[in-house]
């Protein structure tokens, strides 16, 4: 998966010590200081839950920042982080194509936010709007730990893979400089939310603290996981490391939501879904380092392409006898994973391509690996994205 970061996105992290290098800008570093000096950063109490009235004026209250000339939209700007995408024209059609915006994961999401009020899912987007575990994540990667997983699960398979993928594919692994945990306990984290209003959206220290005490109340409930909510880090991303004004080097970087990898186990993906969707990830490093974003195409299509190719790098990497050798059974799960991760989303510049496109990108992957005369040869990248350009117009043809 990949969020839109302004020809920079699709994240990747892994020098998981240290807080913002030496490039870092005086104001990040003054802002950690500061933030570390506040006590207090555990939790409430869970006490009763926020009333209707209450969670509305508070999400109410987190909008009413969000206009043009603040520091929060010029944050966005700079990274070109809208979580949504901007819609244009569709360029697709969608009577082309067979597409159910239902499948399993995004139902079985969809089903823990059952008991969501219609204030709550207000207050959670206005929360989202801020975006606080990724940009925590992206800007202070050295502070999310080395744990993948609510409980670690998913922390061996995750630095294993890795690591191979370093070993196996031809660019620079050391161009990838953090593997990153998304948490949604930074949701209950004082200091860090704090931190994210304070120094990632310059509020004031008043507004700060006042907002960060009840962001933190409210999401210390049961029904929002107690911030562990799969729906809050159900995402994916690849960064490609760029300077922001005020803000430093945001270096490189890969990061991956506890929220997705939760939603995958619950189906009884777990085995393959780490290694799948950082495969994927790490397909997005691959055409940074090597020009492949550039091409002839425009929105959703030009998205749907990268999309497309970095399924197929991943299946490569997951089948190939010098990568990840995965056995049948285990191609047919994460052929699924890649699947259930298709959208309907013909007019977005979001659009990573339908569930079937998806699958066929994934299965056209392990037929390069599995059909090659020479099972110990490994693709130089361009060659294997030439290979797919060719391939995509089949691809997405229209199957409806």
């Amino acid at each position: 998966m990949k969020k839109s970061l302004a020809g920079s996105a699709i994240l990747l992290a892994l020098t998981l010590t240290g807080g913002f290098a030496a490039t870092s800008s005086p104001a990040l570093a003054t802002a950690t200081a500061s933030t570390q000096a506040r006590t207090g950063t555990d939790a409430p109490s869970t006490g009763a839950a926020l009333s209707p009235a209450a969670t509305l004026a508070l999400a109410d209250k987190l909008k009413a920042l969000e206009p043009v000339g603040l520091p929060t939209a010029e944050l966005k700007e700079r990274l070109g982080a809208d979580e949504l995408g901007t819609l244009v024209d569709a360029a697709l059609n969608p009577a082309d194509y067979v597409c159910n915006p239902a499948t399993p994961v995004r139902d079985w999401v969809t089903a823990q936010k059952a008991g969501w009020t219609p204030e709550d899912v207000q207050l959670v987007d206005a929360i989202r709007w801020y975006d606080p575990i990724f940009y925590d994540a992206l800007l202070w990667p050295g502070e999310a730990g080395a744990q993948f997983g609510v409980n670690g699960e998913f922390t061996l398979p995750t630095t294993h893979t890795f690591r191979d993928l370093g070993k196996f594919w031809d660019i620079r692994a050391d161009g990838i400089q953090h593997l990153v945990p998304l948490h949604g306990s930074v949701l209950l984290d004082r200091a860090k939310m704090f931190r994210i209003f304070r120094v990632a959206y310059g509020l004031s220290e008043a507004t700060s603290t006042a907002y960060t005490d009840e962001v933190v109340t409210a999401m210390n409930q049961a029904k929002f996981g107690f911030g562990n909510h799969p729906f809050f880090s159900f995402n994916a991303f690849a960064f490609a490391g760029q300077t922001v004004p005020g803000f430093g080097v945001i270096p490189s970087s890969i990061l991956m939501g506890d929220g997705i990898l939760t939603a995958f186990q619950a189906l009884g993906y777990d085995d393959v879904t780490a290694q799948a969707i950082l495969a994927h990830e790490y397909g997005h490093h691959i055409q940074f380092q090597r020009g492949l974003f550039q091409s002839t195409l425009t929105g959703p299509e030009a998205t749907r392409r990268t999309e497309l190719m970095a399924d197929a790098f991943a299946s490569y990497f997951l089948t190939h006898a010098r990568g990840d050798a995965l056995q049948w059974k285990r191609i047919r799960e994460f052929d699924q994973v890649f699947f259930q991760l298709g959208d309907c989303s013909f007019g977005s510049t979001n659009h990573h391509g339908t569930h079937n496109q998806r699958l066929a990108a994934s299965q056209w992957g392990y037929a390069v690996a599995a059909g090659a005369a020479n099972q110990g040869h490994v693709l130089p990248t361009l060659t294997f994205a030439s290979r797919f350009d060719q391939k995509l117009p089949e691809l997405v043809a229209p199957d409806a």
